[in-house]
């Protein structure tokens, strides 16, 4: 299949987006686990969670922002043409890439595969503005409260609504750690009513193929007990814990 460069008429000239990096691997968590993916990460969150260890805090903490190179959406997509004769999904992450919707537009208007992003849940495109929203997958992951974010700042009832009403192929993909699994699970049944038709994947906290080892069959358990679906972390598994795999 040949796909063609972006036209100038679908590049707003002059915008540009914090990029941590851009590779090819194998997606490792959530619905499309174990398929060929192309990753944008994207810099900078709007959450800090205090109380968690970030697992990419080079695409969150202003420090490292010294590091982003600032592309625009035509040096993006030439990044991207090497990989597009293997028809891989898109995976759009950060930090939060959703604060850079606007400016995403035309890659998700111009890409020809399956798109996910990944998100916290705390922002929404304009499904009217941009219609061509309505067919990524958002993997939403929403903080709760072991992350020490206020919960007017983590938790947006009208953004996972919204999101689970216009794309509706979504998903939500919870963090948990074994030591607070009976705490929250109050939270995640809060959260998931906003969106009840959406499935709901459990994923073991682990920055590594040990913690994965130690935390992971707890959550399975928790999972099957609430009937909700596990995700593996298959990088971890796969890959050394190194960026860019």
């Amino acid at each position: 299949m040949t796909i063609d460069p972006l036209s100038p008429e679908e590049v707003e000239r002059g915008e540009k987006i914090p990029v941590v990096e851009i590779f090819y691997s194998l997606q490792g968590e959530g619905m499309r686990i174990g398929t060929p993916s192309l990753f944008l990460r994207t810099g900078g969150c709007n959450l800090r969670c205090p109380n968690l260890p970030c697992d990419t805090p080079y695409a969150v903490l202003p420090p490292y922002s010294l590091h982003w190179e600032e592309m625009e959406i035509a040096q993006i997509w030439q990044k991207f043409t090497p990989y597009l004769h293997l028809s891989p999904d898109l995976v759009i992450t950060g930090g939060e890439p959703l604060l850079h919707w606007q400016k995403l537009s035309p890659i998700i208007q111009k890409y020809p595969y399956p798109i996910t992003i990944e998100t916290n849940g705390t922002i929404s495109p304009n499904f009217r503005e941009a219609p061509f929203y309505k067919r990524v997958i958002f993997a939403i992951s929403p903080k709760l409260s072991n992350s020490g974010e206020r919960k007017q700042k983590r938790f947006k009832p009208e953004i996972i609504r919204k999101i689970g009403k216009f794309a509706p192929n979504s998903f939500f993909k919870f963090v948990l750690s074994p030591a607070n699994l009976s705490q929250l699970e109050g939270e995640i049944e809060e959260i998931v009513q906003f969106a009840p038709h959406l499935p709901i994947y459990c994923m073991p906290q682990g920055e590594n193929r040990e913690e994965l080892e130690k935390n992971g069959g707890i959550v399975a358990q928790f999972a099957l007990s609430k009937g909700y679906r596990y995700s593996d972390r298959l990088h971890l598994r796969l890959f050394p814990p190194v960026r860019g795999v």
